[in-house]
């Protein structure tokens, strides 16, 4: 089996919800053969804030739950898990329920803009990005090695196990030096990131001060759902846009692209990333 993807193998059974197995006709230049292929299943998933629809977003059908809670947290609808009075999923019909304390409804304004997306494309956004309020700024005491950030990369990476089936999802997660304490894969890159942001309100899990980690590139959306969570340190193995970059200067945060091995490029408030100096 190649990377991306192959012969059927045992254990992905494991990951029935999150793929599907398909026929389908594989030419080589050694010729053409039949065969079965894992491909990543796709849905859509609509968010009901206290019982009025908000978004509906296509995504990879799995931890729901996640998907919608780190949405609002990260869209700033939420502070917390104190915020949240109940929250259930209905995987067969693809929505999630979540009802706030105080049951407020959302404005009309954010109703207007509801979208169908992946967040690959053009990423669903209640935020500017431009206009972010200075009480997000990041924590500035963090630093971690070069090495540490190579070796939480290598966990990440065999953490993928469907990206290594399928070739079809992007990776997220959340560690602090010892590794990683959040790990989530879907579709799109930034649904990826609010199931890892929800898991972590779920569960009391507090984000400022550590690392996130992601496969596909750093837009300026992607720098806000990080800047609401306190993360200071953004690590990808793709690339980052301008915008991301100065939104990460002007926040105080770390944006590390190319992440592959030892090598990475750093395009933002360096000092938190501690390298050996080379002499030129």
């Amino acid at each position: 089996m190649n990377e991306y993807g192959g012969p059927y193998a045992t254990g992905c059974e494991k990951m029935k919800d999150e793929t599907r197995l398909l026929d389908i006709l594989r030419i080589s230049k050694t010729g053409a053969v039949k065969e079965r292929d894992i491909v990543v299943r796709e849905s859509p998933a609509t968010i009901f804030l206290n019982d009025i629809a908000l978004v509906t977003l296509q995504c990879s059908p799995k931890d729901l739950e996640y998907l919608a809670v780190g949405f609002l947290f990260a869209e700033g609808l939420i502070k917390g898990k104190k915020d949240i009075k109940s929250v259930f999923a209905d995987k067969k019909d693809g929505a999630v329920w979540v009802e706030t304390v105080g049951g407020r409804k959302p404005r009309d304004d954010i109703l207007a803009r509801r979208l169908i997306t992946t967040g690959c494309g053009r990423g669903w956004s209640l935020a500017d990005s431009t206009k972010l309020k200075k009480g997000l700024k990041a924590a500035g005491d963090f630093e971690i090695q070069s090495s540490q950030v190579a070796l939480l990369m290598k966990e990440f990476q065999e953490m993928s196990r469907v990206y290594r089936k399928t070739g079809g999802v992007h990776s997220a997660g959340l560690a602090d030096a010892r590794g990683i304490v959040a790990f989530n894969e879907d579709i799109g890159r930034h649904s990826a990131i609010d199931k890892i942001l929800g898991e972590c309100v779920l569960k009391s899990i507090k984000t400022k001060g550590l690392v996130l980690m992601t496969s596909g590139r750093v837009t300026s959306d992607l720098l806000v759902k990080a800047a609401r969570a306190r993360i200071p340190i953004i690590v990808s193995r793709s690339a980052p846009t301008d915008l991301s970059v100065r939104l990460a200067r002007d926040l105080g945060m770390t944006l590390v692209g190319f992440a592959r091995g030892l090598r990475m490029n750093v395009y933002s408030n360096e000092w938190r990333i501690v390298a050996r100096s080379c002499v030129r």
